[in-house]
């Protein structure tokens, strides 16, 4: 499903970790420490919205249930960030970045606690992409499923998982990676089989748009 995407294509587009006792790692635990103080209920349980990588927390943004309204949509989306989440880890295991709460003992995550790496955020990567490719079949939507994108990458640095700039390496990988899926010829191909489905999704629902809370 879609272009072949190989991982050394994107190294330079995320480039590496802020180095041990660098300003920039500063400045990402800065940020850290700044959100742990910070943190309230209702953050934490707009962050756990984005625990899992599904498609889901874009329906409020496009207004429509996808497995119900876009079931070809759906389906062959989750392939295609399939293969944006070999890259991710391939990259992931070049680089080797512990995880904040690993090398600072000093921050408590918000969210459960993984194993993997660190640099780049697996789940900012996976929403920031799926939102790119989303708005690109739903232009009319794009500022509120873009506004979804983002928000499940900032999750992980608000509940101290990632560092800030695990998720910022993310969207520069999200951005490089779509681009070449946009515009690849089985992405047109894609977008033209899928008329009829993005037809029925940009049909409001009775009640209108629900409004976004970020």
């Amino acid at each position: 499903m879609g272009p072949q995407l190989q991982a050394r294509n994107y190294q330079e587009a995320i480039g590496k970790p802020p180095a041990a006792g660098s300003l920039a790692e500063a400045h990402d635990l800065a940020i850290l420490r700044w959100n742990q103080r910070t943190r309230t209920a209702e953050g934490i349980l707009h962050s756990w919205r984005f625990l899992n990588r599904n498609l889901s927390p874009f329906e409020p943004a496009i207004g429509s249930d996808l497995a119900k309204t876009a079931p070809m949509l759906s389906k062959s989306l989750v392939q295609y960030l399939a293969q944006v989440d070999s890259v991710k880890d391939q990259l992931k295991d070049s680089l080797a970045r512990p995880r904040p709460f690993v090398s600072h003992g000093e921050f408590k995550p918000c969210l459960p606690l993984e194993k993997g790496w660190s640099f780049p955020s697996g789940h900012a990567t996976w929403f920031a992409t799926a939102g790119l490719l989303l708005a690109d079949l739903l232009p009319e939507r794009r500022e509120r499923i873009m506004a979804v994108g983002s928000q499940g990458g900032h999750a992980r640095a608000y509940c101290g998982v990632h560092y800030p700039s695990d998720v910022e390496a993310s969207q520069r990988l999200a951005l490089a990676i779509s681009r070449d899926v946009i515009k690849s010829p089985e992405w047109r191909s894609f977008k033209q089989q899928l008329a009829d489905e993005l037809q029925r999704l940009l049909v409001a629902p009775p009640a209108g748009l629900p409004l976004l809370s970020d």
